[in-house]
């Protein structure tokens, strides 16, 4: 059985104490925003009126009288009153409660409502994210967190870069190379099979988008307007590319860096192995990442299209009209990730052994006596 050791009591305690500290603070860091933020100290909600939806559900909506108090600037203290409506279904709008946090746009004794607060919550995740991170990676854990920050960095960059005119495709080919090389280099090292890892990356990449760009300009254009949360852009396809390409680079980084690391550990333990023996192992390693990362890849992109496609069922969309202008996204982004993982395999296979096996820095100590 399990024990928990006095360390383990320590970290898990710090844990604890830091995740609410920053939930805490968190929670009253409205001095730190320009915008207006109440507090709710009371709440009525009153059934205004029922409706029927296409397939005969009933839904209920109703109005909310609100008493909150101003958290930031000139009023901070000041009692106002707002008005906000809901549905019980929740799809267009918000039910609010006692105790949120919101922006508000401030009127003379009233105001409305801009969204509300959540920082607090992103904020207490992130802390669990880092501690936990930092416990079960230690120096690797910093790492990690350096290289994600970096990326971060890079993509803010990117997006301002965009802002002023840089071409999407540009961006995204830029952005690829650096997420690759700072990724893999910050996870495993300056190696060789780290090296390896980021070339069969990039090649692996780079088939995926030859591949993807014959089969677009052989068929029929895409309904790129039926995306969603797009507002009549003139790079549509340029921004469903950069999303295939940056979807799919995860995957592939992913595989490519076992393979290699695989290799790597193959031939230092074993530095005679034949190459058709090591070819063999590679097919192996193959065989148990492809089935595991491409059903991951499923779940996480049909994930994001399951509160549009409840919605849609909801208010009487057809599964043909579903599948032919809103899942047809996410299933090409899925076939892409699910091509370039299975790509991934043979070119890094071929990389790892064809620049890992026999080479000096593999051979044990004793093999130089």
């Amino acid at each position: 059985m399990f024990k928990l050791q006095k360390r383990n009591y320590i970290w898990i305690a710090g844990l604890l104490f830091f995740s609410i500290a920053v939930f805490l603070f968190v929670q009253k860091n409205s001095f730190l925003y320009q915008d207006t933020i109440v507090k709710i100290v009371d709440v009525t909600n009153v059934l205004s009126n029922t409706e029927e939806g296409p397939n005969g559900e009933e839904e209920l909506y109703y109005n909310q009288e609100i008493t909150a108090v101003v958290q930031n600037g000139e009023r901070k203290g000041e009692r106002i009153t707002l008005a906000n409506s809901f549905s019980k279904s929740g799809v267009n709008d918000e039910r609010y409660r006692k105790g949120d946090y919101v922006f508000v746009a401030l009127g003379s004794s009233n105001g409305t409502i801009i969204g509300k607060k959540r920082d607090g919550y992103l904020a207490v995740l992130l802390a669990i994210f880092l501690s936990l991170l930092l416990y079960f990676n230690g120096v690797h854990g910093v790492m990690i967190c350096v290289s994600l920050l970096i990326n971060i960095t890079l993509f803010i960059v990117a997006l301002l870069q965009y802002e002023k005119g840089v071409p999407l495709i540009r961006i995204s080919m830029i952005l690829m190379i650096a997420f690759s090389i700072l990724t893999l280099l910050f996870a495993g090292g300056m190696h060789k099979k780290t090296l390896v890892a980021i070339l069969s990356t990039l090649l692996t990449t780079l088939l995926c988008y030859g591949i993807y760009e014959i089969v677009l300009h052989t068929n029929e254009r895409l309904p790129y307007e039926m995306m969603d949360y797009i507002v009549n852009p003139k790079d549509l396809s340029d921004i469903f590319l950069a999303g295939i390409l940056m979807g799919s680079l995860g995957a592939v980084c992913d595989v490519c860096i076992s393979i290699a690391a695989g290799v790597a550990e193959i031939v230092e333990k074993k530095p005679d192995i034949k190459r058709k023996a090591l070819i063999q192992s590679v097919r192996e390693m193959g065989y148990d990442i492809m089935g595991t990362m491409i059903n991951v890849l499923f779940f996480t992109y049909i994930s994001g299209a399951i509160p549009i496609v409840v919605i849609k069922i909801k208010n009487g969309y057809t599964l043909f009209h579903m599948i032919h202008f809103q899942l047809v996204f996410e299933l090409i982004r899925f076939l892409m990730g699910a091509i370039g993982i299975v790509l991934a395999i043979p070119v890094a296979g071929f990389c790892s052994v064809v620049l890992l096996h026999k080479d000096g820095w593999h051979r044990r100590r004793e093999d130089k006596v």
